[in-house]
């Protein structure tokens, strides 16, 4: 006898099969540009068939945006209550946060960084970079300025210089290949991240900030 709670027409495995392509859309998105990736890529990946796709989100736009708004919000929700326990404030404090949260989520950056360069002379792009930016908020680490404008920053800094060199520091530990790593002898694990998240974070406060400020920013 047929289950009542199931609706006629509708995939077993729903849960499971949604859930299998959006993973799926997500390491496909982190490695190849949005337009490189087509609907039998993702559902090759998933083991499931293309029309699932349709089914589920009714094209590779909604899957993308699915996929992006279900990666973001655990990573936003996590890093914002840690920051509110913590009242955390200031780079080098949001610096230990941020890799605090993203030794959870190491495909964050990756899929930022990513969608962050997409060729904009591609019309399909645009609309995707219009979904980025409407679901991913970058204000939280455009603070130079601000911290320049309140006197926060040591003189002969430029907000625009410590910008980038912040940024750079949040992205590119996710973004290094393997091999490098290898050759390296580092291995990116959550311990690692946190020793490095301390190194970072008394760079930022003794090669940035005001020495009258360094034990607010720790």
């Amino acid at each position: 006898m047929p289950d009542s709670k199931n609706k006629v027409g509708r995939p077993c495995g729903e849960t499971q099969n949604r859930d299998k392509l959006v993973q799926a859309a997500r390491e496909l998105f982190v490695e190849r540009d949005y337009s490189q990736v087509t609907i039998r890529d993702v559902a090759a990946l998933a083991g499931t068939d293309p029309g699932l796709i349709r089914y589920y989100f009714g094209s590779k736009e909604n899957l993308f945006t699915a996929m992006l708004r279900e990666t973001a919000a655990p990573v936003k929700q996590q890093l914002y209550k840690v920051i509110k326990e913590k009242q955390a404030s200031g780079p080098a404090s949001f610096m230990q946060t941020y890799y605090q949260v993203m030794s959870a989520y190491p495909h964050f950056p990756r899929l930022i960084f990513r969608l962050a360069g997409l060729d904009q002379s591609i019309p399909e792009n645009k609309e995707i970079t219009k979904v980025f930016n409407e679901i991913v908020d970058l204000d939280d680490i455009m603070m130079f300025d601000k911290l320049k404008a309140k006197g926060l920053l040591r003189d002969g800094v430029d907000s625009q210089c410590a910008q980038l060199s912040f940024f750079s520091m949040m992205i590119f530990p996710f973004l290094v290949p393997d091999a490098l790593l290898n050759r390296l002898g580092i291995e990116i694990t959550p311990e690692f991240l946190t020793k490095l998240a301390e190194q970072n974070s008394n760079l930022l406060a003794r090669g940035l900030m005001p020495a009258k400020d360094k034990s607010n920013d720790q």
